[in-house]
């Protein structure tokens, strides 16, 4: 059977990911935990799986692939008829592009606000760099629901929405005002099956204490 390779369902977002797209498609996989910081073993034994060193890896037999969007990817070919990219040529072409940008930008808003599934924090003031890319990701899930009709942001749940759901918890978990889109979308990754049940995977994960002490 697949193994993925992952940290904490609670603090880890790219192991989050490739657990709802292949969850969602209906894919047998065990999930093979890591205690990241907790560990102290944790760096040797994710090298022992690949070595970028990082979480996630999806295990396929003699196969490995690392890196969120790759596992993605490569799920959405073992279960096409899933159909975790939209079907439309320009929908696809644009689902692609918004999850490579939430890869390879955002870095403000990742450091501000980690994640934390199931925190609430007491108060928070994100930084002005900060509130410029909260402000990106409002615009993407805008034209994106404007675009496909919603719910998700391109019609059907879809690994755009794997790699922003992340996202969505960050907000509520440091309380930031949402736009009326972001709360009409948020609202449907909540009644999502496969997010809820990832957030139950959350309130079971281990603690943190450092990640912890970041929201008091």
């Amino acid at each position: 059977m697949k193994r993925l390779v992952v940290g904490s369902m609670n603090y880890s977002s790219w192991s989050a990911r490739p657990w709802l797209a292949l969850t969602h498609a209906g894919i047998e996989f065990r999930m093979h935990l890591i205690e990241l910081f907790v560990d102290p073993r944790w760096r040797e034994k994710v090298l022992q799986f690949s070595g970028a060193g990082k979480v996630p890896i999806l295990i396929d037999g003699p196969s490995s692939v690392h890196e969120s969007l790759a596992i993605c990817e490569y799920a959405a070919e073992l279960a096409p008829d899933a159909r975790l990219w939209p079907e439309d040529r320009a929908l696809r072409a644009r689902a692609r592009a918004i999850s490579c940008e939430m890869v390879s930008n955002f870095h403000t808003l990742r450091n501000e606000l980690p994640t934390n599934v199931r925190a609430r924090a007491k108060q928070f003031a994100p930084s002005e760099r900060a509130r410029e890319e909260i402000a990106r990701v409002f615009d993407i899930w805008s034209a994106s629901l404007q675009s496909s009709g919603g719910p998700f942001l391109f019609g059907d749940f879809t690994i755009a929405d794997c790699m922003y759901a992340p996202v969505a918890t960050r907000f509520r978990t440091y309380g930031i005002e949402l736009s009326a889109d972001a709360a009409r979308y948020s609202e449907a990754l909540w009644q999502q099956p496969v997010v809820q049940q990832w957030e139950r995977l959350a309130q079971e994960a281990p603690a943190i204490p450092e990640y912890d002490a970041l929201l008091t």
